[in-house]
C-alpha cells in the first residue's frame, strides 16, 4: 500500500538523486531514510538516558551491582 506525501522540490530532487545513485526506487530510499532516522532517535535517547544513569550515583551503583551478579552467572560452566 502506498500514499502520496508532499515534499519540497529540493527533497524530491535529493531523493531522485539518491535513487539514481543506488539504483533503488525513491520509495525505498525514503523508507530507508525513515528507518535510519528512527534508529538515530532511538540511540540518541538511549545514550541520553544512559548518561543520566551514570550521573545518578545511586542508580549507577545499583547497575554495577547487577552486572557483578550477571558476570558471576556467566562464568558458571557447571551445567
Amino acid at each position: 500500500m502506498s500514499t502520496t506525501i508532499r515534499v519540497s522540490e529540493e527533497t524530491r530532487d535529493r531523493l531522485a538523486s539518491l535513487a539514481n545513485t543506488t539504483g533503488r526506487p525513491m520509495t525505498r530510499v525514503l523508507d530507508d531514510a525513515v528507518e535510519a532516522l528512527e534508529r538515530k532517535v532511538f540511540f540518541d535517547r538511549f545514550n541520553q538516558r544512559y548518561q543520566e544513569l551514570r550521573e545518578d550515583s545511586a542508580a549507577w551503583s545499583e547497575i554495577e551491582q547487577e552486572r557483578g551478579v550477571e558476570e558471576g552467572a556467566l562464568g558458571d560452566t557447571s551445567a
